[in-house]
């Protein structure tokens, strides 16, 4: 991370890294697996004189996501810009499995969001090796949905390509598709991603920069059988910076493998590129977030407190008007308290057992229950109702006013404000 405004190349970066600890895990990995004494992992450089990272992030990092929130020294341009943090995630996501990629990804963007001082979404960069392409219909490109158009979206093609990245995440043999079972779980996964993404009105964009990894083709039958007598080089878009467009505009990019032309024909690492992935970066121009006016944020707040004050009190009055049924009930059958029971003694001992309640009382406690029940949910209707007519930005703030651990859309199901 470098300030734009400045020219002098030879300042200092400092770097962010992870715990000492997790360092000797994978050194100890290494060791075993590679026979190498080396500590693999991500970090973060910055210039130490235009930044300073932000003691309040409290965000921990691993050898494979480093998240680190950072401040401009002095606030260079003198706004608003310069009071909210701008969050910075080196990743490595896993190379197998896109499950566990997806939990990664998930686990940075919690982070960067945690590092907010505002109710809303920071400004955030998340680049790295995603050991994926981002095509349409992975479950890691679904990350991407809000930041694409509808009308772009064919949704028979996109089906269509559910199953060929299922197909292709799980390896299976070339022209093989996803088992019925196969094509659930990847679809499940999916939607998991999407309301993940909605819970948190989260919108994020992908850097339009190119392949950066270049081998031969595992796809290619190059068995005794075949009749290719070459192997051909393949190329793969592995490598991606994400950020969100509220508040960064790509001003440009590295270009990639598209202008390396001996890479493409040798292959990743050569005698001129010492590493199996060429580096990516991008320049952005940071803008302030749309926010809402301290007075309209009184006003919600205070809305979504009247909401759950009058719920609450409802319930209450609900609650009341059962208990003096039963008690009234009780008292015209004689009964009394719930303690009551009759001793039926047997050959070795007494055993207590409790009046089996009158029908009149049976059906009273159920329509005590099906009255709440049906409290509850024109209750939740209306709390969905209150989210659904709020914007964005209103959501976001409404989100941050009911704390770390409840999103809109759990407070539409529970309305519990509290928790």
């Amino acid at each position: 991370i470098q300030s734009s405004t400045s020219s002098d190349s030879s300042s200092l970066y400092n770097i962010i890294l992870p715990p000492q600890k997790e360092l000797g895990k994978i050194a100890e990995r290494n060791r075993r697996v590679l026979l190498a004494d080396v500590a693999i992992t991500n970090a973060i450089f910055y210039r130490s004189d235009k930044w300073i990272p932000n003691e309040k992030c409290s965000a921990s990092s691993s050898t494979t996501c480093v998240v680190q929130s950072f401040l401009p020294i002095d606030g260079e341009r003198g706004n608003d810009i310069d009071s909210d943090p701008i969050v910075i995630s080196s990743i490595h996501l896993d190379a197998q499995r896109e499950e566990k990629r997806v939990q990664q990804l998930q686990r940075c963007l919690e982070q960067s969001i945690a590092c907010s001082s505002t109710p809303y979404i920071p400004p955030c960069i998340i680049a790295g090796d995603y050991n994926c392409e981002l095509f349409d219909g992975s479950c890691v490109n679904a990350f991407l949905a809000k930041g694409r158009l509808a009308a772009t979206l064919d949704e028979g093609n996109h089906t269509e390509n559910r199953k060929k990245e299922c197909a292709a995440a799980l390896r299976l043999p070339s022209g093989a598709l996803p088992s019925n079972k196969q094509l659930q779980s990847w679809d499940e996964l999916h939607a998991s991603v999407t309301k993940f993404i909605n819970d948190r009105f989260l919108t994020l964009r992908r850097i339009d920069t190119g392949c950066t990894r270049v081998a031969y083709d595992h796809d290619e039958d190059h068995s005794p059988m075949s009749d290719q007598t070459e192997r051909t080089m393949a190329l793969w878009h592995l490598d991606h910076v994400l950020y969100t467009p509220s508040t960064l505009v790509p001003l440009g990019c590295w270009s990639a493998l598209e202008e390396d032309e001996h890479s493409r024909k040798v292959g990743l690492p050569n005698d001129r590129v010492p590493t199996d992935h060429l580096p990516i970066a991008a320049l952005f121009e940071r803008h302030p977030h749309p926010r809402l006016s301290l007075e309209s944020i009184e006003r919600l707040v205070e809305s979504l407190n009247g909401i759950e004050s009058s719920q609450k009190m409802e319930l209450n009055a609900q609650s009341l008007l059962a208990k003096q049924k039963r008690m009234e009930l009780e008292h015209r059958e004689g009964e009394k308290k719930e303690d009551e029971s009759t001793i039926i003694e047997t050959e070795s001992k007494s055993v207590k057992k409790s009046k089996k309640p009158s029908p009149e009382f049976i059906k009273l406690v159920r329509h005590s229950r099906t009255m709440k029940k049906e409290l509850k949910a024109e209750q939740r209707m209306q709390r969905q109702k209150f989210i659904s007519e709020r914007t964005i930005l209103e959501r976001m703030v409404l989100q941050h006013s009911l704390g770390d651990n409840l999103t809109c859309a759990r407070w539409v199901e529970s309305g519990q404000a509290d928790k």
